[in-house]
């Protein structure tokens, strides 16, 4: 018999798998993430990024709380890890790691100039280290901005194949936390750890920082790596299955308490570039399902044709049947790749057949092109590798930001160009993701 209590979580838990989103609310997170981020810096992408998902989990997390009081009372009823439950709550894998005490408390704190940093914990093992902090500030400070956040060994040494993912400002409510995640790729994680916060004080129009503060928050940690050893779960596929002509091979499946790793291949032979997933998922005997990650890395290359892809973990679920699916994969001929461009007349050369492409124009020192948004629900994802001038030298510093128009249904990208010393056109941007879809049926047996 379940406790009251129990019934209480379990009770919370399907409130939570059920709960939906308006579209409507995520594209206009979206939207405001993003809108100021048209001026940043290649290194800044990520955060741009970032910001747009944290705008997006805020407006999640508001719907939640307004149509679920059982989800509101949930967030209270792990002692001591409140705070860390309200920031994985969009994440089931991560919000099972607390339930299961998988969570290592820390509580190192550093403070400088009236601002203190406190790392909270993290959850870590293998694949992930996901770092919970918060910044209490006092004394006049404007708002403050995390600029700069890195995660060494003990002795300042960089941890090899790591990328980091941080975002947010310090909304001067001390009792927020702030999250950011480490991926390690098989490298060996030292237990002495040591993590190092530089800010920023205030916010220009543009979204950059106005003042970069002279200290540095360093914050050293020690984690219990006999607490993640040997929990992972391996399922070797190597199945193959064919939409509309295109082969594509799971090879296979990790599962580890942060998340879940798909080792994709696709077939050199297509005639396809092969993207990613529209809705590749785990599901159990019972219909309920892990789908992909909604922040962090969601794919990565480990060669040219075969791609890593994450979900949301289930490691804590064990369920008696497994399956994966997908019924829906981003993919374009690969004859249309290329997007050659006239930055003087201002000309689209050459473009997907589809006609997504409806102009490119100029704004201020920016070249803008003009996206048809189409039938898609919520985000839809085009990018670009970095433009490159007819001799094939790189344009910029590569910097990209969108800008969705809710009105009009379209989506600009714009790139830095117009600038003393641009080179002549034309110019050309290989596709890197677009949303033309190809369909089909893959049911694959993992246990």
């Amino acid at each position: 018999m379940l406790n009251a209590e129990e019934k209480k979580l379990t009770k919370a838990r399907v409130a939570l798998d059920t709960i939906e989103v308006p579209e409507l609310l995520l594209d206009e997170a979206i939207a405001a993430g993003i809108s100021k981020g048209k001026k940043k810096k290649k290194k800044n992408l990520l955060l741009m990024r970032t910001f747009a998902s944290a705008a997006i989990l805020i407006f999640a997390f508001t719907a939640m709380l307004r149509t679920s009081e059982t989800f509101a009372s949930y967030v209270t009823l792990i002692p001591g890890m409140e705070k860390v439950v309200e920031l994985v709550r969009y994440d089931k894998g991560l919000t099972a790691a607390v339930e299961n005490d998988f969570a290592q408390k820390i509580g190192v704190s550093d403070e400088h100039d009236g601002i203190k940093i406190t790392l909270d914990s993290v959850i870590v093992d293998e694949q992930m280290m996901v770092l919970f902090y918060k910044i209490d500030s006092s004394g006049g400070h404007e708002e403050i901005s995390v600029e700069n956040l890195r995660l060494t060994d003990s002795e300042g040494n960089n941890l090899e194949e790591t990328v980091l993912s941080f975002g947010g400002w310090d909304s001067q409510n001390n009792e927020d936390l702030l999250q950011a995640r480490y991926e390690f790729y098989g490298t060996n994680l030292p237990e002495n750890l040591k993590l190092s916060i530089e800010l920023a004080e205030g916010r220009a129009e543009n979204g950059q920082p106005l003042n970069m503060l002279a200290d540095s928050w360093v914050l050293p940690f020690s984690i219990d790596k006999d607490a993640f050893k040997d929990k992972k779960e391996i399922f070797e596929v190597n199945e193959t299955v064919e939409f509309e002509g295109q082969k594509i091979t799971v090879e296979k499946v990790s599962i580890y308490p942060t998340r879940i790793g798909v080792t994709v291949h696709f077939d050199e032979e297509n005639s396809k570039q092969i993207f990613g997933f529209n809705d590749l998922r785990l599901m159990d005997e019972t219909g309920e399902e892990w789908a992909a990650i909604n922040n962090g890395t969601i794919i990565s290359h480990s060669e040219e044709n075969t791609k890593e892809f994450y979900l949301q973990s289930n490691y804590f679920k064990k369920p008696k049947e497994l399956y994966l699916r997908f019924n829906s994969v981003r993919a374009l001929d690969k004859k249309e790749l290329d997007i050659i461009l006239d930055p003087d007349k201002l000309e689209i050369l050459k473009a997907p057949s589809d006609g997504r492409l409806m102009k490119v124009s100029r704004e201020e020192n920016d070249l803008m092109l003009t996206f048809q948004k189409g039938s898609e629900n919520g985000h839809v994802n085009i990018s670009f590798d970095q433009a490159v001038d007819q001799t094939g030298e790189k344009i910029g510093d590569g910097s990209q930001a969108v800008r969705y128009n809710m009105e009009g249904g379209s989506i600009d990208i714009l790139f830095p160009y117009f600038k003393e010393g641009a080179a002549p056109g034309p110019i050309s941007l290989k596709i890197h993701d677009y949303p033309s879809q190809i369909k089909g049926e893959a049911n694959i047996k993992l246990k």
